[in-house]
Order: C-alpha cells, then sequence, then structure tokens
C-alpha cells in the first residue's frame, strides 16, 4: 500500500527530507521538533546551576552530545559563560612525544572558547617547572577566574581518551585539584567541570585521590521510554492506523536506544511502500543492520566492534564473558569486576530485573551473536605450540636416535686410518646408548679385523689381540 495523506486531506513533505527533524548520528538540540526531552535534561541544568560538579558515563550515541548542547545554550541563556572541550579532537599523535604540547592544547582552546584575550605561550613556558596538573590549576586561578567575571561551566567530552594516554589522567586530577580548592579560595565556586564519555569512572583514573567523580553527581541518560519516541509518529509518512504498529516494532528492535531509533524511524520515513507494518519493519532490520556486515559498515555498531576486538588488554575477556551471556549462561552482575563495568559502559549490556547481565536490545542480540564474539577471540598459540612441540619431539627425537646420532660413530669406526684409541673410545661412547652396543660392537669388531690385517708388527697385533679379547666371540 502506497503512503496515503494524513486526516488533513494534505500529505505534508517530511521534515527528514529537509534535514530539520531526525537528525542521526550527530547532535540534535534541544529546539528542533525531533528533540525528546529527558530527565537528564533538566537535571544537568539544575545540579550546574548549583555549582555543582557532574559527569555523564554512558555509551556511544546516546545522546551525551545533544544534552551538553541543550545544556549550554540554557547555561549561557542563564548568564554563564560556557566551553566544550572534546578530547577527541586534540591530536594525540603529536602528544605522544610531547605531553606538554597536549596540556598546552587544552588551555589554549578553553581561551578561544570562553573568549579570553590572553598571551598563553609565555606564561604557560614559565610554569614549566610545575606538573601538569599544577600547571592546569594555576591556570585555573590565574587566567580563567581573574578575566571572567560570570560562573563558568567546562564541559570536557570523550573523556574515553584519557585512558589511552598514560599521562592524560593529569587532566582529571586538575579538575578534582580545582574542587578540592574551594576550600581555600571561593573564587572557585564560580568553576563547574561536566565529564561526559564512554568510560568506567573506576578505571579511567586510577587513583580515586585523584578522581573527580567522587566529587561529581552522575547524571544518567536512560534510552527512551515507547511513549517518549510517539513524537516521531507523525513523520512516518503513513496512516494514523499504521504508525502504532511501526514504532510499536521499532520499539521492540531498539528497546529505546536514541541513534538506533532514530535510524530504523528515518528509514521508515524515507521508505515509498508500506503494507504490514511487522514485515516492514523487520525488512528494514535486516537491509541496514545485517549481522555479518554491519559490525563493519554500520557507525554504531562498527564502533562497539572496535572499541571490543582493539583492547588488546582485555579483549580476550570481554568476548569469553558477552558469549558466555550469548549461549545462555546466568552472569550474575558483579560490578566490582571490571569486565562486566567495561561492557556496561560500552552499552552492550544492561542489568536485567533478576541482576543479570543481558544485552541491550533485539538488534544487539542481531548483531553481536556468540558466533561474532568466538571469530574475534584472540588465537591461541600456545596450546597449538606445545602439541606442534610435542609431535616434533615424538617424530624427530626417534629419527635422530637412530639415524643421526650414530652417523658421527660410524664414521670413526669405519675409518681404516684413525689410531685404534680414538675407535675404541668412540666404541666405548657408542655402546652406552640404549638400543646401539650390538652396533657398536659389531663396528669395533670390523674395525679390529680390519687392523689386523694391515699390521706388519707382532707388538702391534699383540695389542689388537688383546683388545679383541673383550669382545665376546
Amino acid at each position: 500500500m502506497a503512503k496515503t495523506s494524513d486526516t488533513t486531506g494534505q500529505y505534508p513533505d517530511l521534515a527528514d527530507r529537509t534535514g530539520e527533524f531526525f537528525t542521526v548520528g550527530g547532535p540534535l538540540h534541544a529546539i528542533r521538533s525531533g528533540y525528546i526531552r529527558r530527565i537528564a535534561d533538566d537535571q544537568l541544568v539544575e545540579h550546574v546551576s548549583a555549582h555543582r560538579y557532574a559527569y555523564i558515563a554512558a555509551p556511544n550515541r546516546t545522546g551525551k552530545s545533544s544534552l551538553i548542547v541543550g545544556a549550554s545554550a540554557r547555561l549561557e541563556n542563564n548568564g554563564y559563560r560556557v566551553a566544550v572541550l572534546d578530547l577527541e579532537q586534540i591530536s594525540s599523535r603529536e602528544s605522544e612525544s610531547d605531553p606538554g604540547r597536549w596540556y598546552y592544547n587544552i588551555a589554549y582552546r578553553l581561551l578561544r572558547q570562553l573568549r579570553i584575550r590572553f598571551e598563553l605561550q609565555d606564561w604557560w613556558q614559565d610554569k614549566s617547572v610545575l606538573s601538569n596538573r599544577q600547571r592546569l590549576l594555576e591556570f585555573y586561578s590565574e587566567i580563567l577566574l581573574p578575566n571572567i567575571e560570570e560562573d563558568i561551566v567546562i564541559f570536557l567530552d570523550s573523556v574515553q581518551c584519557v585512558e589511552d594516554l598514560p599521562f592524560a589522567d593529569q587532566l582529571l586530577a586538575s579538575v578534582r585539584s580545582a574542587y578540592d580548592a574551594r576550600g581555600l579560595d571561593p573564587e572557585f565556586m564560580r568553576l563547574v567541570f561536566v565529564l561526559a564519555g564512554e568510560f568506567d569512572p573506576q578505571t579511567v583514573i586510577e587513583d580515586a585521590e585523584s578522581s573527580p567523580f567522587a566529587v561529581s553527581k552522575r547524571i544518567r541518560l536512560y534510552d527512551f521510554t515507547r511513549d517518549e519516541i510517539a513524537v516521531y509518529g507523525s513523520e512516518l509518512g503513513v496512516r494514523s492506523e499504521q504508525r502504532e504498529g511501526i514504532l510499536d516494532r521499532i520499539f521492540y528492535w531498539t528497546d529505546g536506544h536514541p541513534y538506533l531509533t532514530q535510524k530504523l524511524a528515518r528509514a521508515c520515513a524515507r521508505a515509498e511502500d508500506v503494507e504490514d507494518s511487522v514485515g516492514f519493519v523487520d525488512s528494514l532490520v535486516r537491509q541496514q543492520f545485517a549481522p555479518r556486515s554491519s559490525v563493519r559498515n554500520e557507525p554504531h555498531m562498527s564502533h562497539i566492534h572496535r572499541r571490543i576486538v582493539r583492547d588488546r588488554a582485555n579483549r580476550e575477556a570481554l568476548l569469553n564473558l558477552f558469549g558466555r551471556i550469548r549461549k545462555g549462561v546466568a552472569v550474575a552482575t558483579d560490578l566490582g569486576e571490571k569486565d562486566q563495568r567495561r561492557l556496561i559502559a560500552l552499552g552492550l549490556v544492561v542489568i536485567d530485573d533478576n541482576g543479570n547481565l543481558a544485552v541491550r536490545n533485539r538488534l544487539y542480540e542481531s548483531v553481536f551473536t556468540a558466533r561474532w564474539a568466538n571469530e574475534n577471540l584472540p588465537v591461541q598459540w600456545r596450546a597449538p605450540a606445545y602439541a606442534a612441540g610435542f609431535i616434533f619431539l615424538m617424530v624427530f627425537v626417534p629419527f635422530w636416535y637412530t639415524q643421526m646420532l650414530p652417523n658421527a660413530y660410524v664414521d670413526v669406526l669405519t675409518d681404516r686410518s684413525v689410531p685404534i684409541e680414538n675407535a675404541e673410545s668412540a666404541w666405548t661412547a657408542f655402546r652406552s646408548f640404549p638400543g646401539h652396543t650390538e652396533t657398536a660392537d659389531n663396528l669395533i669388531r670390523n674395525y679390529l679385523v680390519d687392523q689386523a690385517g694391515q699390521a706388519v708388527d707382532i707388538d702391534v697385533l699383540a695389542d689388537i689381540t688383546a683388545r679383541a679379547r673383550v669382545l665376546d666371540g
């Protein structure tokens, strides 16, 4: 059945086709009609307005950037000066050899975003004797606060990047120091930090005393409810009686995941013919989230895939844990386990009503299967290497013992030019190896017969005779 007009008799142009409604994969401003306001929107602004630190630890593409954009606009309207710093945009290549430059880039970008005119380079150089944590704290105290009268909110996004740079935890330590400085310098009450990203607060910074998360409130980003995604219904371009069925089926697959829900809803809005709601949505799922290809081609699925398979330190443990969950093993939640926290931070699993780990939604179940986990496990070389070594020993050692070991002794005992003392030493050594006694005796016997046949001196012949008498026969 082709799309029909709405009840008004006018078939509206889809806002999606002008880019005004659905925003898939990028931040969506809160003033846009497609923005779904959640509890976190108000919680974040209220918490920051009370001069309290906050953090948003949420998986990829669940609305962190949109939340920051909306909160920034509201805070600026309330008189705050706001800076949003995406740590992923700061070059890590040059910073690997020069950590000081990485921290300088942070300070420089904060100046630009907060519109402060200041000759930073000389000041930064003068503070070179300080640690990077202390230098940033001085930067907040001597530059940011004196040059801005309003309250300041700094959003640090993509905090997970700190894990990839061993020296970058000094940034988080500086945030904690700024909080602790409130006890001595009331001016620091005007400075508030909000940390956001796809991270586990317990592992992103190991030193608990330097962790800003201990003094910050977590703002949770929950997935959309079925009622909340009703706003997409008017944009699907189908008759009103079909909308509920399509939205129900979208929610069946995504369980309200913001990115996946928007992507499926947009695909529905762009389709030309809709007949069976369930079959229609299921066919779009098969097209856009084919298990074998989407882990490489679909942006969100490939992101999760890369975060796991490129994690050399934890890859095997994460895949084994996830494989157990996919095989139906009941895995009780233990947040003391780093691997469990990491899978939760990635958004791949959630805690179900029974307190066990479960796959987040059916789309993830269709893509991240037990087969996927097994195929991406690192190759276990140790066991095959042991097996190969055992086979080598079982085959090569007998061959060496029976074929190669005798060669040196045979060469000596069959050489008529070898002195009799050397031949006798070779015979004694050769016959000491189990299984070679008879061969050694035969060789020395033949050697002595040959030597006796060549003897022209009675004393030599007597010596040969005496040696031969020790041999049986």
